[in-house]
């Protein structure tokens, strides 16, 4: 990373932090999205020991995200239709007591049937804080969009670093159940604050009056208003982000048991959150550049670095060189991640980004299990470490392709109207 790019993002996050109501919007946020990162681990442990099945465990946790996935975007279209203040609070609360009262099933010995109800309940009301933040966030800074997204990236690896640490803190202070109260106050405390930031009603009233004032005058703003969300551009995007959650889901369950089979199985969790290292310092790093190619071409790139990255664990040849290999692949993945959102708010129809976000959340969810469940065959069946790197590298891979192959219908349809105040400053 060249000292000129440190500098440049420095003051580039200075500037988008300094911006009114870019802080009133991005503390709640990684706040509410603390839990993000502690859902699974925490459900695992806390089912788990009230129960005392590793079974029931994991239904729990796949309905909690199974559900997540297909409500997801049925909130973010409430939320795009103006109702953002409203879901944001109400799912809050509702998931702070949904998982509260798991909790309570736990303890006072509810039947299993009743645990992974109130599991998969709680997965219904998750609230959409990070869909309402890749809205309103770039729209409160409108000089620094690339920057806007490439913090939202490395505020979504915070949340993988910080939360399971959260976990294991509170984990060994007290208990697993107070793990789960915890992410059930950080939920309720992001959500409330998001919606209560001042920018956020406003920013959302604006681009929707500008789109319905766009459509009376222009048939190309009519159709982006009233188009489908999911034209084939999107999908691409939508699918590429599954493939690499398929692929990330691959080695997160290979590299435990990697760690197992070199009899330190402690170091696993530190070996993955090298990942989520180099993925911080690539956003830091690319909020410092001025790329000079299309959007759609520094995804395909991007995507191509990261099939790099995956391919180049085949060189690993212990837990110290994975780490490393790890660190460095994991630069590329916030700047894609940022490419990708700016690629959605483009191509997704005027008034309908939120619900374009949560499709994206769903394919993640999905491909994220997909990816568990295959990486969980092969081992079971003794796959080696080498095919299974290769059936993740594959993954990203075909991603890539996908992305090349479609770089010029994405190009075409991540067109964004001169009157659409996509980039115009809301926060009072």
């Amino acid at each position: 990373m060249s000292g000129l790019a440190v500098v440049t993002a420095a003051r580039r996050y200075r500037a988008l932090i300094a911006s009114p109501g870019v802080a009133r919007v991005a503390l709640p946020s990684l706040i509410g999205r603390l839990p993000y990162g502690m859902a699974t681990l925490v459900f695992i442990l806390a089912v788990q020991h009230g129960t005392g099945s590793y079974a029931v465990a994991g239904i729990a946790t796949g309905a909690h995200s199974a559900i997540t996935a297909f409500t997801a975007p049925w909130l973010g279209r409430l939320c795009d239709r103006g109702h953002a203040v409203t879901v944001l609070r109400i799912t809050g609360v509702v998931y702070a007591v949904l998982l509260t009262g798991m909790v309570a099933a736990l303890w006072a010995g509810w039947p299993v049937g009743m645990i992974i109800g109130l599991a998969a309940l709680a997965g219904a009301a998750n609230p959409p804080v990070g869909a309402v933040t890749r809205v309103v966030l770039p729209g409160l800074a409108p000089q620094h969009v690339q920057t806007a997204y490439a913090f939202d990236a490395i505020t979504v690896e915070l949340t993988y670093v910080v939360g399971p640490m959260l976990i294991a803190l509170v984990t060994a202070v007290s208990n697993p159940y107070a793990a789960v109260v915890l992410t059930a106050l950080l939920a309720m405390a992001g959500s409330l604050g998001l919606a209560a930031a001042p920018g956020l009603t406003a920013r959302y009233r604006e681009v929707r009056t500008a789109a319905l004032a766009a459509a009376a005058v222009s048939e190309e703003a009519r159709a982006r208003l009233t188009g489908a969300l999911m034209k084939l551009s999107l999908v691409v995007v939508l699918v590429v982000g599954a493939l690499e959650a398929a692929a990330y889901g691959v080695m997160e369950v290979a590299i435990p048991k990697y760690a197992a089979d070199l009899n330190a199985p402690q170091f696993a969790g530190a070996v993955v959150a090298a990942w989520s290292a180099g993925s911080i310092v690539g956003g830091i790093w690319f909020a410092g550049m001025n790329p000079k190619l299309t959007q759609p071409k520094l995804f395909a790139l991007l995507l191509c670095l990261n099939t790099v990255g995956f391919g180049a664990m085949l060189l690993a040849f212990d837990l110290p060189s994975l780490a490393v290999i790890l660190f460095l692949g994991g630069l590329v993945i916030s700047p894609t991640t940022a490419v990708e959102c700016e690629l959605v708010t483009r191509i997704a129809p005027a008034g309908r980004t939120t619900e374009a976000f949560t499709w994206v959340g769903t394919g993640i969810y999905v491909g994220f299990a997909a990816g568990s469940s295959i990486s969980g065959l092969l081992i079971n069946e003794g796959t080696p470490l080498s095919t299974i790197i290769l059936t993740a590298t594959a993954l990203v891979g075909l991603g890539a392709l996908l992305a090349t192959a479609a770089s010029r219908r994405i190009a075409r349809d991540a067109t964004r109207l001169p009157t659409e105040p996509a980039l115009t400053a809301a926060a009072h």
